[in-house]
């Protein structure tokens, strides 16, 4: 009875023993799992070679714990995430292109233009290329920024079903061709381009969406506040600025379309063969009604003439908002003798043959005069702020202005715009 104690507790002593030995024996063991034993020193081999065939740089990204690593994880993955955007955008416009002659050429040996014979596989190919170098700019100025907007969301919310990602595309696609919903032809060539750029996004990011993210989550829930916070919520607040402008013009393009169109202003705003204005042309005209809306604010009492040469290009966003200011500040004046002196106080440069001492006689009698300006040189003339903005703007090495004047010279008739892109 006497020794019945000191065996009990040395029992129990070599029980609490025996469970430490046997809880490490098993995490080692789960540390083998291929159950070699688990004081085995073999290796599995297979899992050591798919281990190795993984990138170099991905792989040190996501076996470092560091802050800065992780840091550099989400600004690797955001920057995958633009990157890939912008090549579905431009796989969406060649892709709409060519799908869009399809139906004209496939089954036409030639095609005749301007009085020379174009094999219908040149045509096509022609497409592609019009596609690709034309409109993907404008697509890209216009659709980045509101399609990284809402592919953030799909990061941040882990969407990885390519449904998602081909309604998105569906909306995007409808949006940049203008709903063609009346021209069944131009509508499947959207969709099937939506269908093949939302499936090559997919393919490239949109099956990993979020990935990054929760592991970058699931290690903040254990550390302090990072610097990479505070740079999310400057992403963040930068596309919400961007979308509000958006939103902002959206609504002005809704109000003269639905509720409210803008007077013609003076001087009267006409376009070319009076073709119908287009929604953004109407904003213009509601943004800048009279020549006193498009100038600087006055500094010195210059006289009414020269005042006109003060064009405020701070406020001019897009080309239809420069040709309506051109046309309400050309059109001020008696006639078209001042209108070399005005382009050249704007920066551009007018050739002697189509000046205003020597415009071009056109066939039906109207006189034009026209103004380049060389971005590649000078940059681009609008806008004038925005780093993105005026980075798309800068693809086109010089912009060309033509105004053209009724038969007498006196009365404006319209001013266009063009760019020189290749």
């Amino acid at each position: 009875m006497l020794d019945a104690a000191p065996l009990t507790l040395e029992t129990k002593r070599c029980g609490a023993h025996a469970l430490r030995d046997g809880a490490s024996q098993s995490q080692y063991s789960r540390r083998q799992p291929h159950g070699r034993g688990a004081g085995s020193d073999h290796y599995d081999f297979s899992e050591v070679a798919a281990d190795r065939s993984k990138p170099s740089f991905s792989r040190i990204l996501e076996t470092q714990q560091s802050p800065w690593t992780s840091k550099m994880v989400i600004l690797v993955r955001l920057l995958r995430v633009a990157l890939f955007t912008i090549l579905c955008i431009v796989v969406f416009a060649a892709l709409f292109e060519f799908l869009n002659a399809v139906p004209t050429y496939l089954f036409l040996p030639d095609h005749v233009e301007g009085g020379v014979a174009y094999r219908s596989g040149m045509v096509l190919f022609g497409a592609l290329w019009w596609g690709v170098v034309f409109r993907a700019p404008g697509y890209l100025f216009y659709g980045t920024v509101p399609l990284l907007i809402v592919l953030g969301v799909t990061e941040w919310r882990s969407m990885k079903s390519w449904r998602w990602y081909l309604a998105i595309w569906f909306i995007a696609g409808l949006v940049a061709t203008g709903f063609p919903i009346s021209y069944p032809l131009r509508l499947a060539a959207m969709l099937l381009a939506a269908a093949a750029a939302s499936y090559l996004y997919w393919l490239l990011a949109g099956k990993s969406a979020g990935d990054r993210l929760d592991g970058w989550r699931s290690r903040e829930r254990y550390g302090s506040f990072k610097f990479v916070n505070y740079a999310a919520y400057a992403v963040l607040a930068y596309l919400a600025y961007q979308l509000a402008g958006y939103v902002y013009h959206g609504g002005k393009l809704i109000w003269v379309s639905y509720v409210s169109e803008p007077g013609p202003g003076t001087p009267p705003f006409q376009v070319k063969f009076e073709r119908r204005l287009t929604a953004s042309q109407k904003v213009a005209m509601m943004d800048f009604p009279d020549p006193a809306s498009c100038l600087k604010k006055a500094e010195t009492d210059a006289p009414p003439l020269d005042r006109l040469k003060e064009m405020d290009w701070d406020r001019i966003d897009n080309t239809d908002d420069a040709e309506v200011c051109m046309f309400r500040l050309l059109g001020s004046y008696e006639n078209l003798s001042y209108a070399t002196d005005w382009f050249e106080a704007q920066g551009f440069r007018v050739p002697d043959n189509f000046s205003s001492a020597r415009p071009n006689a056109e066939r039906d009698g109207t006189q034009r005069i026209s103004a380049s300006y060389s971005i590649r040189k000078n940059g681009p003339k609008f806008p004038t702020r925005g780093i993105v903005r005026r980075a798309f703007r800068s693809i086109p090495y010089g912009m060309i202005v033509n105004a053209t004047w009724s038969k007498d010279g006196k009365q404006l008739l319209w001013v266009e715009t063009d760019f020189s892109t290749l």
